[in-house]
């Protein structure tokens, strides 16, 4: 269920795709895989429209309930008019109807914390983990701030760690700080959080549905895994914050990534009698991918998104191989990625007809738990199995206990 999910792709060892393993196993065993979702991966949909899968169509929603509308709201106008809430008017003045109505409330944010970073308004330092390349999340309940990568917790600054000023601002906002501002917009609604800070107890997620399926709570303000699959009859509104966040992101995905996040969102209202709204709040309101999204015009993001891919030569049409190099010691990193490149250089110039790009560089995420990354990237013609069985064997034997090698394929993650 749900297959185009990130989650069923490993990104630490083994290193592997569930849709990939569940296929060979099905075919081992003669059995039938069945791979089900309204918002496919660009590649299982392209194998269904080709006639790789059998391809069957569920057109009509449950209990043929319409679905909601939803209504953009542009936050350039909304800050151009001096609010500098994390709510447009419009999901306000939605808000404010649904609660006086007796129904229910979804917010969702793609952040959980209470700020994005902490930055000194005096030098611009911002405040970064000791271990990875990546700026701290303020959490307000423990005055922490929180790695989000490698978990690294630290006590919250009075003073810049750089220049010593008390000077410091907060950017970004998380899913704590909706809820605290939630909280003084509406102080008689009761409010559940559900992110993964909530829901680390054995019972946590359980907890938090079960209260909002029992009408405990009338607001529930949450990341992506609020997003799919829940079912609760008495929400009519879904507040989107900062829609277009992921968008942004250097990956070939972030259009479809962002495109199926806000289509499972959306679906979460008015799946009882009353028809259920959505508002979408973004600085980018001409964006395509929300466009199509707005429309729940999967297709035409599909045939939008498959024309970008193949004129740029990503996946399907092509397949991306990293291998990624990590050590404590950067020296030995940048020594062993030298020597990775200068073999593979061997191999690319003897098949440069199947490679559409071949490069060397850090890793987006140059330090993450303590260890420096540096990567080597390749796009090759799509279905050349005996190519990636060649670059395996060429990097695997350079992995060893001071340097780590990874060898990954159409990743999910290439930061």
């Amino acid at each position: 269920d749900e297959e185009h999910d990130g989650s069923y792709t490993s990104e630490s060892s083994p290193r592997y795709a569930t849709v990939d393993v569940a296929t060979f196993r099905a075919k081992n065993c003669g059995a039938k895989l069945v791979l089900g979702s309204a918002t496919p991966s660009i590649e299982s949909y392209k194998k269904a429209i080709d006639g790789e899968y059998n391809f069957i169509k569920l057109p009509e929603r449950v209990n043929k309930r319409p679905l909601p509308r939803i209504e953009i709201a542009d936050m350039r106008r909304e800050v151009a008019r001096g609010n500098n809430t994390p709510f447009s008017s419009i999901l306000k003045s939605e808000l404010e109807d649904c609660l006086a109505k007796g129904n229910q409330a979804i917010i969702f944010l793609n952040q959980r914390g209470y700020s994005k970073s902490v930055i000194c308004t005096e030098c611009g330092h911002v405040q970064k983990c000791d271990s990875c390349d990546v700026s701290l999340t303020y959490h307000k309940e423990d005055q922490s701030l929180l790695c989000h990568y490698c978990g690294a917790k630290y006590k919250m600054i009075n003073a810049c760690t750089e220049c010593g000023s008390p000077y410091i601002r907060y950017g970004g906002t998380g899913t704590e700080r909706v809820v605290d501002e939630l909280s003084k917009l509406y102080p008689n609604a009761r409010i559940l959080r559900m992110d993964r800070d909530t829901t680390q107890n054995k019972e946590g997620h359980f907890n938090i549905l079960n209260k909002f399926s029992a009408r405990e709570a009338d607001i529930l303000v949450g990341t992506q895994m609020i997003a799919k699959g829940h079912d609760f009859p008495f929400v009519t509104l879904v507040g989107i914050l900062d829609a277009d966040m992921s968008l942004h992101f250097s990956d070939f995905r972030s259009g479809e990534r962002t495109f199926q996040l806000l289509t499972q969102v959306s679906g979460r209202s008015g799946r009882a009698e009353e028809v259920g709204k959505v508002v979408l709040q973004t600085y980018s309101p001409e964006n395509p991918v929300l466009s199509y999204a707005i429309r729940y015009d999967y297709e035409g993001f599909f045939s939008h998104e498959l024309s970008i891919r193949k004129a740029t030569a990503f996946p399907p049409f092509t397949d991306v191989v990293r291998v990624l190099v990590c050590s404590e010691d950067e020296e030995l990193a940048i020594r062993a990625t030298k020597a990775i490149h200068e073999d593979l250089s061997e191999y690319y110039n003897q098949n440069r007809d199947k490679f559409k790009f071949f490069g060397c560089m850090k890793a987006p995420l140059k330090r993450l738990q303590n260890k420096y990354r540096y990567q080597i990237l390749m796009r090759i013609d799509s279905g050349e199995k005996d190519m990636l069985d060649d670059i395996f064997y060429i990097v695997n034997k350079y992995n060893g206990r001071t340097v780590n090698v990874f060898y990954e394929i159409n990743s999910n993650n290439l930061s």
